[in-house]
């Protein structure tokens, strides 16, 4: 960083799920030594597993669009720090998506801005676990991966910090791989304060604690809340709250024991993610990233499975429930019994209407009776009944298989072969019913998808919304 001794500013924006709580206690631990090196590091909360969004008000505060309220907290610390002789430094991944706020926000003032980039894909994984973590989702992860091959996420590309580039300047902004063996002596820690030029034996005087802090869930744990999250009402948000503290706790303990256990992936969906990001990935390390190897090309948390060399097994889950079932015996008793009643409604009733699996495989997870699914008919009647009509025509064909493809999920192939049905009908004049019945599915589709698209977009802002909230 060019004119370090210039700056009064240092803002750490993230990116999200970048060892963002690891610093942010590293910092708060080391205010006092910090301040000596002339960094003011203003206080903030912890939860019960130390984890934190750093100054969580002044990011929510900018997050939310109330500069008043955030130019207010700014201009009271700076006057703090200026009475101390030092520069003001500020960690929150709320500020990520805001740059040009921000910069409003701090204009008048040299600023130095601080972030770290992680592999799209290690991104886009991050993102499904925390939307299982907070978010009530019950996606399994290739399901969701799928559903982000053809959408190229600004949040996850690196283009976010090309933002803050625009609004800052190129030597204002520093970004470096989120990558262990990219860090400086392979510690998150020792590499940040290298950037606020702290090195050497007075980096040495620095404690460091060895407890890691908000380190992922095992592969237990995120399945075991997937599976719970099918019955937890978001309307009790407690519910998942005590839940993922508990697991929280349970994954910190087990990580310490074993270390990260990469993820799997099916291929497929591994290759196509990382050739989707490839051009994104290739730009920020010619033009954004500093001291970045090729090690970062490859992501280190996540596998596909043809590589993975060991395979999830059942019993980390059951392992995992019966944690939960020990230090929340009340709440598991009582989700047990919601599933019961679920399990109870179902016999007897249409099989059209079947229990999610995620349900079924909790059940058995838990221990309680399943029902066994009856498969589903190879087609709708109404399907039937238009494939085998003499009165249908290919119109009439495309229209039921674009319906069974969005049934399935299928949105984008539903939609293409919903505009070739209606190109056919209007180059044949079929201006009545069918046309209309196009129109209307088009129009129902594309909303859906626009929706989808949308969830896609905003998944990388999970993390930065639940600083908020800590």
């Amino acid at each position: 960083m060019n004119n370090k001794d210039m700056m009064d500013v240092v803002l750490h924006i993230g990116a999200p799920k970048t060892g963002s709580s690891a610093i942010q206690y590293f910092l708060h631990e080391n205010r006092t030594r910090l301040l000596k090196h002339g960094y003011y590091y203003p206080e903030h909360n912890f939860d019960e597993n130390n984890v934190s969004g750093g100054h969580a008000h002044f990011g929510a505060a900018v997050a939310a669009n109330e500069l008043e309220q955030a130019k207010g907290l700014f201009e009271q610390w700076l006057n703090e720090a200026q009475q101390q002789g030092a520069k003001l430094l500020i960690s929150s991944e709320a500020l990520y998506r805001h740059p040009e706020r921000v910069k409003q926000l701090v204009n008048g003032h040299s600023v130095s801005v601080l972030a770290y980039f992680r592999h799209p894909l290690e991104s886009l994984v991050s993102n499904h676990n925390q939307s299982i973590k907070r978010h009530y989702s019950t996606q399994t992860l290739d399901a969701f991966l799928y559903k982000q091959v053809g959408v190229l996420n600004r949040g996850v590309s690196g283009q976010v910090f090309f933002d803050w580039v625009k609004h800052f300047g190129r030597d204002a902004v520093s970004v470096r791989p989120y990558l262990a063996s990219c860090f400086v002596k392979q510690q998150i820690e020792h590499d940040f304060l290298q950037r606020l030029g702290i090195a050497g034996w007075s980096a040495r005087r620095f404690k460091r604690n060895r407890v890691r802090i908000n380190t992922s869930y095992t592969y237990g744990a995120l399945e075991i809340k997937r599976l719970l999250n099918g019955l937890l009402d978001e309307q009790t948000p407690q519910e998942s709250r005590r839940i993922d503290r508990t697991l929280q706790a349970y994954a910190d303990a087990a990580n310490r024991r074993s270390g990260d256990v990469p993820q799997v992936v099916s291929p497929t969906v591994y290759d196509a993610i990382t050739h989707r990001y490839q051009n994104a990935l290739e730009r920020a390390q010619t033009q954004l990233l500093e001291r970045c190897t090729d090690a970062f090309y490859k992501p280190v948390s996540v596998v596909a499975a043809k590589d993975a060399l060991t395979h999830r097994q059942l019993p980390e889950v059951i392992e995992v429930y019966q944690f939960l079932v020990k230090q929340l015996p009340e709440l598991m008793s009582q989700l047990q019994k919601r599933l019961l009643t679920r399990l109870s409604e179902q016999y007897g009733k249409d099989a059209s209407e079947p229990l999610p699996y995620a349900l079924l495989k909790l059940a058995e997870v838990m221990g309680l009776p399943v029902p066994e699914p009856t498969l589903q008919p190879a087609l709708p009647a109404t399907t039937m009944d238009t494939f085998l009509s003499d009165k249908s025509n290919r119109v009439d064909y495309l229209i039921e298989v674009a319906k069974l493809l969005e049934s399935q999920d299928h949105i984008e192939h539903a939609i293409d072969i919903l505009e070739q049905a209606k190109k056919i009908a209007v180059s044949k004049n079929m201006t009545g019913q069918r046309l209309t019945s196009i129109e209307r599915y088009l129009g129902k589709y594309r909303e859906r998808h626009d929706a989808s698209v949308k969830r896609v977009m905003d998944d990388d802002d999970f993390a930065s919304v639940d600083s908020l909230t800590e």
